[in-house]
């Protein structure tokens, strides 16, 4: 066990001595040239649809415990969490899956209409 653990350690610490010395080129900031429309749209399209990812989760599980509390005639045992429940019901693998569904349903559509709404200004 020894030997092997002496030769990763030689395979991974001595890269680092040997290239210590390099000096690293001059940064250059990428242009707006450097990269076709199309992947500039997708990358945007990426980062908007998974920064709503997170809000769109708390916005589906939010309205779908205020429907569980309304379809049950208000009772106190199916209250969501945020109006002091102690113990709010627990969803089922399908409940969780459906609200999962529906998150990333909804962050897709904002991805799409931001790409649709923008494209006029930026052509």
């Amino acid at each position: 066990m020894r030997p092997v653990f002496i030769l990763l350690l030689i395979f991974f610490i001595l890269p680092i001595f040997l290239y210590s010395g390099d000096t690293l080129p001059d940064y250059e900031p990428y242009t707006r040239e450097e990269f076709p429309g199309w992947a500039n749209d997708l990358r945007r399209g990426e980062i908007i649809f998974f920064g709503t990812v997170p809000f769109t989760f708390f916005i589906s599980t939010f309205l779908y415990d205020f429907y569980l509390y309304n379809a049950n005639s208000f009772s106190e045992e199916f209250a969501p969490a945020i109006l002091g429940n102690k113990t709010p019901p627990v969803k089922t693998k399908a409940e969780k899956l459906q609200i999962i569904a529906v998150s990333v349903s909804f962050s897709a559509i904002l991805s799409v209409l931001d790409y649709l709404l923008g494209k006029p200004w930026n052509e």
